[in-house]
């Protein structure tokens, strides 16, 4: 960062100058926290942004008290600022907006009628390419190592704890179907013009109108969860819920039986698994070349 300004021709303020200094780091990049530490300047002290992509914002704190007195009434609010703690690791998130209100009354759309095509292409038998769940890799290295039958289950719970929460179970073909697998009943062959079908159909209609991306993606790991592969289904919930729930860590490990968590994941973790289930193929290609 400190060869940064150098490189810049004129006013660099807004972008980075030598006398910032980062003190948070966002992990992936460049990107953090920094302070103002120019010397004899009305804004010495105060907390900004660092994006690398857009430069420097400020506007964050007065001064890093201020930063880190508003830090700690965050974190003894616990949830209801976005904090969460899951396996001895601190998270933050904003707390997920209130979802809409919908009506379970619609009737069944015609099977002709103009709707978006649902993806029916998935399989039982599709592999998983390699599930890290992104920031959580412990859960995601849990579920490759399961018995079968246990990700099924747990791909059930979680199917049916997101058609809840996105008011999705209220619908008699979504309810029917998940009660069908609950039970162990095989699923009927997917259609695009079959009950179920139908009323995903309408349900993507519906969140297209409103601009309702995170209801779109419920109906489609609704489908996916109903035809699709178990390992792959409880990943994808797990993800969707997160945009409803503070919960959905906490939620999946009680759905996956609360076995202990593995340590996190290295590459020559997933280079040496062998579920059939899960590709993870490159990482077994790298970890030989290593080893060679």
């Amino acid at each position: 960062m400190r060869g940064i300004d150098q490189g810049l021709d004129g006013e660099t303020e807004g972008y980075w100058l030598h006398d910032y200094v980062k003190f948070g780091s966002y992990d992936v990049t460049s990107d953090g926290l920094l302070m103002d530490c120019r010397t004899g300047r009305d804004s010495f002290g105060v907390i900004g942004r660092f994006f690398d992509e857009t430069g420097t914002s400020f506007g964050q704190a007065d001064s890093l008290g201020e930063y880190l007195a508003e830090l700690a009434g965050m974190l003894e609010r616990g949830q209801d600022a976005g904090v969460v703690t899951f396996n001895g690791r601190l998270f933050w998130e904003g707390r997920p907006p209130a979802s809409p209100q919908y009506s379970a009354d619609d009737p069944l759309p015609a099977p002709d009628e103009q709707l978006p095509e649902l993806d029916l292409s998935y399989s039982p038998t599709d592999l998983l390419h390699v599930s890290h769940l992104d920031g959580h890799e412990e859960l995601g290295a849990l579920i490759a190592v399961l018995p079968y039958e246990q990700v099924v289950d747990a791909a059930r719970k979680q199917l049916r704890r997101l058609a809840v929460e996105t008011g999705l179970n209220n619908y008699p073909e979504v309810k029917t179907a998940l009660d069908a697998w609950e039970r162990g009943v095989a699923p009927p062959q997917p259609d695009q013009t079959g009950p179920l079908a139908l009323r995903l159909r309408a349900v993507l209609a519906q969140a297209d109108t409103g601009r309702d991306h995170t209801r779109r993606w419920a109906a489609e790991k609704i489908a996916l969860g109903i035809w699709g592969s178990p390992y792959r289904s409880v990943c994808e919930s797990a993800e969707t819920r997160s945009h409803f729930t503070l919960d959905w860590r906490a939620d999946l490990h009680a759905d996956l039986g609360n076995q202990p968590l593995p340590p996190i994941p290295d590459d020559r973790f997933w280079g040496v698994l062998r579920n059939p289930a899960i590709d993870s193929n490159w990482y077994a290609a790298q970890y030989s070349q290593d080893h060679d």
